[in-house]
């Protein structure tokens, strides 16, 4: 049991360390000031900002999640010059591009 908890805690860090050669790309943790209603979904060009005072600009849409979200968690992820939102209740990135 103990030797399977190393193994599985190795395994994570391997998957969730940065892969050599992007040392650029970072995750910040914030949270969405937004409100985001089911019917409405995330249209191309929806101002997003985040308590951290990062301000951005969707650049695709999303329309899967099915209950209206208020003030989500959501993750920044910068791969090289690209950053993609990952908001918690929507499952998948959305692309976008920082405003300030």
């Amino acid at each position: 049991m103990k030797t399977r908890l190393i193994g599985i805690a190795f395994g994570a860090c391997v998957l969730l360390s940065p892969t050599l050669g992007h040392g650029e790309d970072a995750i910040k943790y914030t949270q969405c000031i937004n409100s985001f209603k089911a019917k409405d979904g995330i249209q191309t060009g929806t101002i997003i900002k985040t308590m951290t005072g990062d301000v951005f600009e969707t650049l695709e849409s999303s329309f899967n999640f099915e209950t209206d979200l208020t003030g989500p968690v959501c993750s920044i992820l910068k791969k090289g010059r690209y950053n993609y939102i990952l908001i918690s209740g929507v499952g998948r990135k959305i692309l976008a591009k920082r405003l300030q």
